[in-house]
């Protein structure tokens, strides 16, 4: 009888505890599902792919900081039988949305929003301008990448522009967004970047050097494997005190280029962005590198060339001396002019 009592009193506290699990357990997935995943209120946009399983949206969700735990997101969703209305495509996300509210979004119809390719190789002139082709406000952008104010806030360095430091690379944006927005987020994509080569919260003279550097490396390059060739023609050139005569970095400082560089352009003092007149780097980068641009700015090959021609299917030929230089020159140049 007394074991009877014991058993009795036992299982008691067991089905005692294990109601106070479940409740505890259906409180807290309540709370999850609707209190705010953060205090701190922030942007996010986010690509579902088409037949994306929930599992990998909700994984993708927690990574960028936007739910706690994927794998209660993962139940919740199927639990609420939506799993079937995720729309694939941009979404907008914000950190302090409960996982009620970003259910809510992913199964909307996204029609706010707008993907846009920054190619490597654009300078702030040609985003602003297709920013406003897309129905942005370009002029605006355009003003904000050329404030030097605005360029020290973001870098932490005395630039005279953003120039180099907007990320090549697809955008997922809403429509109408702030063009400082746009900024921030082209930024960041280089940060992410060039991260891989340096601290970029110790920027320095020498590490602008750098994307200067990649800026006329993209620029010049055509190929992936020359890139590491052109920057070593560079850094020798600038060891030797020679004149960079980048054609590109020219080309920047004219405006309304036409497409022919003539004579007079590479002999004209007024563009401080003329490297057959002024020695040393330009005083800006060029345009936005690509990361193949950087690594190679970071890692350049080691050789002895000093020289490099463009020949007919845009690769080029590289030299270590003025006379085989020019021997390249007549073989590839001739008959271009």
């Amino acid at each position: 009888m007394k074991k009877l009592k014991k058993l009795i009193i036992f299982n008691s506290i067991l089905l005692f505890i294990a109601l106070v699990f479940v409740v505890y357990a259906v409180i807290s997935f309540n709370s999850f599902i609707n209190a705010p995943n953060s205090s701190v209120k922030k942007k996010i946009y986010i690509i579902i792919t088409p037949n994306e399983p929930v599992l990998s949206v909700s994984e993708k969700l927690e990574k960028n900081g936007l739910i706690k735990r994927y794998d209660w997101f993962y139940y919740y969703v199927r639990l609420s039988g939506k799993s079937k209305d995720i729309k694939s495509g941009v979404h907008v996300f914000y950190t302090n949305n409960s996982p009620k509210q970003t259910l809510k979004e992913l199964i909307g119809e996204n029609k706010n929003d707008v993907i846009f390719t920054i190619p490597p190789g654009f300078d702030i002139e040609s985003i602003a301008h297709r920013l406003n082709r897309l129905g942005f406000d370009g002029n605006e952008f355009y003003k904000l990448a050329n404030s030097k104010s605005y360029s020290y806030k973001l870098l932490g360095y005395n630039a005279s522009n953003m120039e180099g430091f907007l990320g090549a690379g697809d955008y997922f944006i809403e429509k109408k967004e702030n063009p400082s927005v746009l900024l921030k987020l082209m930024f960041e994509l280089f940060k992410k970047d060039f991260s891989n080569f340096a601290d970029f919260n110790h920027i320095n003279k020498s590490l602008y050097d750098k994307v200067i550097v990649a800026s006329m490396v993209e620029k010049e390059a055509k190929v992936n494997s020359e890139r590491p060739l052109i920057a070593s023609v560079i850094y020798n050139r600038l060891q030797k005190h020679m004149l960079l005569q980048i054609d590109s970095s020219v080309i920047y400082g004219i405006k309304n280029f036409n497409g022919k560089l003539t004579l007079k352009d590479l002999e004209n003092p007024k563009n401080k962005y003329n490297t057959y007149i002024y020695k040393g780097l330009p005083p800006t980068p060029i345009c936005s590198p690509s990361y193949q641009s950087l690594k190679a700015a970071f890692e350049p090959a080691k050789t002895k060339y000093f020289y490099f021609v463009s020949k007919n299917d845009g690769r080029h030929v590289f030299s270590t001396t003025l006379k085989q230089q020019n021997y390249w020159v007549d073989i590839y140049q001739k008959g271009k002019n």
